[in-house]
């Protein structure tokens, strides 16, 4: 909390009573505040620089000017990180200004002791340029704002959106939170996130909306209701020289717009907490003798166990293909399973891919096959059984957001999820199938398995976490159905998964008798059932096009909009080729790998976090993504200036579910196309650079000399100027004098329905 540190007061020469209070961050009050003292020349000065017309953010800067009643009396202002200092500026009592103290300059005279004058300087929107954006999820626009305002701890009494003439083609405001945008379009590929100013000016820019502190309130506002619904204000010249000259003309503006599209909204991106390194080597049964907080448990294995890594009772222990290494810590999930462990998998001499996940059970390596009872159970004491519901869960991904399409869009695409599992019976799952890798049990596994199920819970929450919907394949997965999407019966159900509706499928579809798709790392394929069953079931049929189709399982678009969740449960159900589908015992705790003892020859049940991606509904399923949008148009062709503008957010010509920068509607969730300003509706964009158009079109006046002092934000009249109205370019206010030296240019209301665009 912030409290008063220093406050003082000076009366300007018009007889206008100025009070500075500086404010310090604090656990309590302080039980003395300091008086300021001001010199006579100047001690306030606040400053809103030259700023074109499509500029969105209007900072400021003031100037305090203080006398030191000792040495080095506000030196320690300076040594305290950006955002704890604040000035807050009354006029007449009333707040006129506020802005938080720039701490990395300071300068005072080193040759006195006391007397001399010190220079505070304060902004209130450039502090947001050194502070990170650290929102997630959906936000609306205001939102943000509210947040950007609080982040950089300046004072207000109110957020105005009177002259904000934009609204969306229903007529509806976009003032009131209606307009949302999604936090990850804020955070580059490295993680990085933008600066609050970054973020502040993106979500502005494309809407032609200003931000400006005049006189204790915040104005957002558009250059079209500034002239349309502002209050007039007749400029008070106070000097003896004005200068008229003309502002800017343009040729052509474009506008460029980076949707941020990726098609994967979800990826394999945990990271391994704990420490790992290639000296760290475990060819024993046992746990190492470590600080397990940091190391965990490791395990080596060879490429194999057979005799030739032996000499006598020695081993070659420089022959390790690869080690395990597991502990508790890790990141890049909701959460993982109670008794699971993350593991990273470090490749040392063999071909092993680097790779981490959450591990549920394996067994160690014991120089010997199962059978001698060497390897031992790690993580858990055996492979896990599935039942019809209630399974544990084995890791659950963060949320992620899925705007809401129209019935069309709808149709266009489909959420894709590939769940990568590594479930063998070999010694070395990464390796070939030996005589030495346990190829008697490999081959069993492969001859006596044709499909393998897994649970899951795939689920869409609202912004509050109620689960509106969750997705079922049970009836796929139970049945059977032919080898292609459109005999799918995959479908979106309201509410919350009760258990085992939900099955991700693993099989080769090139080979259903005798491989169940699932030694080594293996992502599902799409459901279908069991089509080799018999009793009345379909035979192997599976079209080659769908043998084709990437891993995954392609899932409708949802119907609403929401924050996706993937939850992979504990258990494996796997069927031997041929057994009948109706007496196969879906989703119980018995199958045939039961009766086969599979289980019991299974080492090996890792999982990598789950790839959630869009994909267009065509053909060949590629990436839904789109690329940069660029909107432009003529303004003036005689005219030599460019002006380029790029923004991160904004609209797309067409609706994309994996437009991170795209404009959101909150109360549908829908990408936003259009919206309406001055009788027009178009995108954004293009009512933008109807906006410029209307402003660098043609010469306008300007007018700049010094003024008399002004509150609030107006549209300015001047008596040899006709009805011309006029904006605030910028200007500089000596408060003890009541004057500003000032810049005034003409503008005009938006006026493009004929803007021809730039080829």
């Amino acid at each position: 909390m912030k409290y008063l540190r220093y406050t003082g007061e000076f009366v300007s020469r018009a007889g206008t009573v100025w009070r500075v209070d500086i404010m310090q961050e604090a656990d309590t009050a302080f039980a003395s505040v300091g008086a300021l003292e001001f010199p006579a020349d100047a001690p306030l000065v606040i400053e809103w620089q030259r700023e074109d017309k499509e500029t969105v953010i209007l900072g400021s800067n003031a100037t305090l000017k203080i006398i030191s009643p000792g040495d080095r009396t506000y030196e320690d202002l300076y040594t305290i990180e950006v955002g704890r200092i604040r000035m807050d500026v009354y006029k007449n009592n009333k707040l006129y200004w506020s802005g938080a103290l720039d701490p990395e300059f300071y300068e005072e005279p080193y040759e006195m002791a006391n007397g001399y004058e010190v220079s505070l300087t304060f902004s209130d929107f450039g502090i947001l340029d050194r502070i990170k954006y650290d929102l997630s999820g959906i936000q609306t626009i205001r939102d943000i704002i509210t947040y950007a305002l609080q982040r950089a701890v300046i004072l207000y009494s109110g957020l105005n959106t009177d002259y904000i003439t934009t609204t969306f083609t229903d007529g509806a405001s976009i003032t009131g939170g209606g307009i949302s945008v999604r936090s990850e379009n804020f955070v580059d590929e490295d993680g990085e996130a933008s600066t609050l100013y970054e973020v502040l000016e993106g979500i502005l820019q494309p809407l032609a909306v200003r931000i400006v502190q005049r006189a204790g309130t915040i104005y957002l506002y558009d250059l079209n209701g500034l002239y349309t619904k502002g209050t007039p204000k007749a400029i008070q010249w106070d000097g003896d020289s004005q200068t008229m000259g003309t502002d800017k003309v343009a040729n052509n503006v474009i506008v460029s717009f980076s949707p941020y599209s990726s098609a994967e909204l979800l990826s394999d991106e945990m990271e391994y907490g704990g420490k790992y390194d290639i000296e760290h080597t475990n060819l024993t049964s046992d746990a190492p003798t470590v600080d397990y907080d940091e190391w965990g448990e490791y395990y080596s294995y060879y490429p194999d166990y057979s005799e030739e890594h032996r000499q006598g009772s020695n081993w070659d222990y420089n022959l390790i293909d690869f080690t395990i290494f597991i502990n508790n810590h890790g990141s890049g999930l909701k959460s993982k399973g109670t008794w699971c462990r993350y593991f990273h998998i470090l490749p040392i001499t063999g071909g092993a891919t680097e790779c981490t996940g959450v591990a549920y059970a394996f067994r160690t390596g014991g120089h010997g096959g199962i059978s001698t009872g060497w390897p031992k159970w790690k993580v858990h004491s055996r492979i896990p059984r599935a039942g019809l519901s209630g399974n544990s869960e084995i890791l659950t991904t963060n949320r992620v957001f899925l705007p809401k399409l129209d019935a069309e869009s709808m149709k266009k695409y489909k959420v894709r999820v590939m769940e990568e599992v590594l479930i063998d019976a070999r010694y070395n799952p990464l390796s070939g199938s030996t005589s030495g890798n346990d190829e008697g049990n490999d081959n069993v596994v492969k001859t006596r398995s044709g499909f393998v199920f897994i649970p899951a819970k795939i689920t869409l929450y609202d912004k509050d976490g109620k689960a509106l919907y969750h997705y079922s394949n049970r009836e796929t997965a139970a049945g059977a159905t032919k080898g292609h999407l459109g005999y799918s019966k995959g479908k979106w159900v309201s509410g919350a998964d009760p258990g085992g509706d939900c099955w991700l499928e693993y099989y080769n579809p090139d080979n259903f008798g005798e491989d169940a798709g699932i030694r080594g790392w293996q992502g599902n394929r799409h459901c279908i059932g069991r089509p080799d069953g018999r009793g009345g079931r379909m035979g192997l049929e599976i079209y080659d096009s769908f043998k084709k189709m990437d891993d995954g399982e392609y899932m409708p678009y949802p119907p609403v909009a929401g924050y996706l969740e993937i939850q992979i449960q504990e258990g494996i159900l796997g069927y031997d080729y041929g057994q009948r589908v109706d007496n196969c015992g879906f989703g119980s705790a018995e199958s045939q790998w039961d009766k086969s003892g599979i289980y019991n020859m299974l080492r090996w049940c890792l999982y990598k976090a789950p790839v959630v991606d869009v994909v267009n509904n065509n053909l060949i399923f590629d990436a839904a993504e789109l690329e940069d949008v660029e909107y432009s148009g003529y303004i003036n062709k005689s005219a030599k200036e460019e002006i380029d503008i790029d923004t991160i957010c904004g609209t797309a010509v067409s609706v994309c579910p994996t437009a991170k920068g795209c404009y959101h509607r909150t109360k549908t969730g829908e990408q936003l196309q259009e919206l309406t300003r001055a009788g027009v509706a178009d995108h954004p964009e293009k009512l933008l650079i109807g906006t410029i158009y209307s402003q660098y079109a043609d010469r306008k006046t300007t007018l700049s000399g010094e003024a008399v002092i002004d509150d609030g934000l107006h549209y300015y009249t001047e008596q040899n100027q006709g009805d011309k109205r006029f904006m605030l370019m910028s200007e500089e206010q000596d408060i003890i004098a009541d004057c500003t030296d000032a810049e005034y240019c003409e503008f005009r209301p938006d006026e493009y329905e004929s803007i021809e665009e730039v080829k």
